[in-house]
């Protein structure tokens, strides 16, 4: 992970040994260079140890001339040091330090201006924390806190979400007894901060628009200790499946499922029926860099276009299927303003639904700074902790 967080800076770092591109490499030697660059230039393991180990990786691999390859590269990225020789354009510098492709990097300067930017990228070069969300349908936060300290993972209760823990041994989370039988999942706390603005209440009907694999339809249930009807709908068979298994594990109640795919249109029979409703929409993922780093090397220029046109699809449909005076919470996991504040200007011109900002959020536990003059919320790694996170709380016309 801390390699695929470094890329760029470790591909700039080899480049002066090589007599070719890092990307013309073969893809097991570059990333052999890349795995041993970073062991030399981020941890504490010692050159020889780090040397002798890629190298006979390479060598049982590929053979004795790319492990001479890699042998020659990495022990002249020792001989100078282990310096790193910045570009002096100001761009490229910023790509280099903050390992960020230039699309990318100018993308987010264009969505938060420079200074935002840089401190979100740097944030995104950290290892995140392990949080999860106590299941309230199992267990209470209090006593898997005491469980989950007796067990030895060295838990600590997050500091936004009410039912979020902090996990300081993480390694043994997916062997535990606990986690199988559905007391906890795995949640940023940015994520767990979602559902709560929608604060669902008994007898109500909720919409789950984008709902697999279903983190944030068993927290809607749990919220209202099952008495809402909620109805989870993916556009995926599978991860259909999948989020009837989430369910199932975690013993939520008031939840049926359904495929269906809202760009298409509002969940047949159910158009203008839902009191509430959460269109968690796909997005480029630009937010969640800091877990997902190999993100940001696929990234093209024209994703977040791309994805806006879906994502306003996406609205359209969810937002047809919610009664006069219903609420929706649209959100992403980008900090991209084209799928983020243009989406939701551009949805609220064409059908004249009303933002409503944190006011409307009464019992909202985040940090209240997350909210923008303007109305968004936005959750940031270098702000608070959590995932980068964006959210738009929208009211529909009409009495409700």
């Amino acid at each position: 992970m801390g390699t695929l967080r470094r890329r760029g800076t470790l591909d700039h770092s080899l480049s002066p040994h090589l007599s070719r591109p890092v990307e013309k490499a073969d893809p097991l030697v570059r990333n052999a260079l890349r795995l041993g660059a970073y062991q030399l230039l981020y941890t504490r393991i010692p050159e020889r140890v780090a040397l002798f180990e890629t190298v006979a990786e390479v060598k049982r691999l590929r053979g004795e001339k790319p492990a001479g390859l890699v042998n020659a590269v990495l022990r002249g990225l020792v001989r100078a040091g282990k310096t790193l020789v910045l570009p002096e354009d100001k761009l490229l510098r910023m790509s280099v330090e903050l390992s960020v492709p230039l699309p990318l990097l100018s993308a987010l300067i264009r969505s938060l201006g420079e200074e935002e930017a840089v401190s979100f990228l740097a944030a995104s070069l950290e290892k995140p924390p392990f949080a999860v969300r106590a299941n309230r349908f199992r267990v209470s936060r209090e006593e898997l806190l005491s469980r989950l300290s007796e067990a030895g993972m060295e838990p600590a209760p997050c500091r936004y979400a009410v039912e979020g823990i902090l996990i300081g041994r993480p390694g043994v989370v997916h062997a535990d007894p606990g986690f199988r039988s559905g007391e906890y999942l795995v949640m940023d706390e940015g994520a767990q901060l979602i559902a709560p603005l929608l604060s669902p209440r008994e007898g109500e009907t909720v919409l789950d628009a984008c709902a697999a694999p279903g983190g944030k339809t068993t927290h809607l249930a749990a919220l209202c200790g099952g008495m809402a009807g909620i109805v989870a709908v993916d556009a995926s068979a599978a991860r259909e499946k999948a989020l009837r298994e989430t369910v199932k594990r975690l013993g939520a109640k008031g939840i049926t499922t359904a495929v269906h795919d809202f760009s298409a249109g509002p969940l047949p029979g159910f158009e203008g029926k839902f009191d509430k409703a959460l269109v968690d929409a796909p997005c480029t993922g630009m937010g969640v860099i800091r877990r997902n780093p190999d993100a940001k090397w696929r990234f093209s220029p024209d994703d977040a276009g791309r994805m806006a046109a879906l994502q306003r699809s996406i609205l359209r449909g969810a937002f047809a299927s919610l009664a006069p005076g219903g609420l929706l919470v649209y959100r992403t996991c980008s900090p991209l303003r084209e799928e983020n504040e243009e989406v939701v200007e551009a949805f609220r011109r064409e059908t004249g639904a009303v933002l409503l900002g944190k006011e409307a959020a009464k019992d909202w536990t985040g940090p209240s700074d997350a909210w923008t003059p303007d109305g968004f919320l936005r959750l940031a790694p270098h702000r608070h902790g959590t995932d980068g996170f964006f959210a738009a709380l929208l009211r529909k016309a009409g009495a409700w």
